[in-house]
């Protein structure tokens, strides 16, 4: 035999006790539990389960359907826009009505509380207006304390910067920064190519707000610059929502 065949004999070897270690090995895998291997090299780690999640209140009051809702700065209160045509505030401990305004328009995509004092609603949609609420003016007079009248677009997302001031986004692909006593334009926000779906104000940084779009990206922008400082890709398809 030629040391070439004797080499070849030798792997040939190997390989076959190679071969009858791996069936050894499977077949004492087969012979046991998946708990008994799980825990062969030293006990499992507490998994974390779930919290367990229950609904608390059920709010009824809406004739149609319910598109947008936020909290009041009290966590107590919160508002509920609808295609009835209707904001309604409730007191979510309650669930009591606090007080239901109607609106100009019944196609209203989103809704906002003021966070500082909380006496200040905000709404809009496919009136491409975005129209402002006193809280406490309402009982006495059913008219908008402001409207806002600039984007081309439905309204997406409103929210409330501070009492004075409010970012709206919208389909025109824009967002806009407005003083809401006087009702001017700010700054207005393009860099994004599609409609603008939702926005969030930092809750640590209010000059700073996110948007998402339906041209995959999210932008942070900051407020006193009027310009994009970062952009974020990685989805595939519309942002709907922005937290």
């Amino acid at each position: 035999m030629t040391d070439m065949e004797a080499r070849i004999e030798a792997a040939k070897a190997e390989v076959a006790n190679l071969k009858a270690e791996i069936e050894k090995v499977r077949a004492e895998k087969k012979n046991s539990t998946m708990g008994a291997i799980a825990t062969s090299n030293g006990p499992l780690k507490d998994i974390r389960r779930p919290p367990n999640t229950k609904m608390r209140r059920l709010l009824k009051g809406h004739f149609g359907k319910v598109y947008a809702m936020n909290w009041a700065p009290d966590s107590q209160q919160l508002v509920s826009a609808s295609q009835d045509g209707k904001l309604i505030i409730w007191n979510s401990l309650t669930t009591n009505k606090v007080q239901a305004i109607p609106l100009r328009s019944s196609w209203v995509m989103t809704c906002a509380f003021e966070q500082s004092k909380g006496n200040l609603i905000a709404c809009g949609g496919l009136d491409n207006v975005c129209s402002i609420y006193n809280v406490q003016q309402q009982a006495t007079n059913g008219r908008a304390m402001k409207e806002l009248v600039a984007h081309d677009g439905y309204l997406s997302c409103c929210r409330f910067v501070d009492e004075g001031h409010i970012v709206t986004a919208s389909g025109d692909s824009s967002c806009i920064y407005w003083d809401v006593n006087s009702g001017e334009v700010l700054k207005t926000f393009s860099d994004h190519t599609a409609d603008v779906m939702s926005l969030s104000i930092s809750p640590s940084n209010n000059n700073i707000f996110v948007s998402g779009s339906v041209d995959t990206t999210a932008k942070i922008w900051d407020l006193r610059n009027g310009k994009c400082v970062q952009t974020h890709v990685g989805h595939e398809a519309d942002i709907n929502s922005v937290a």
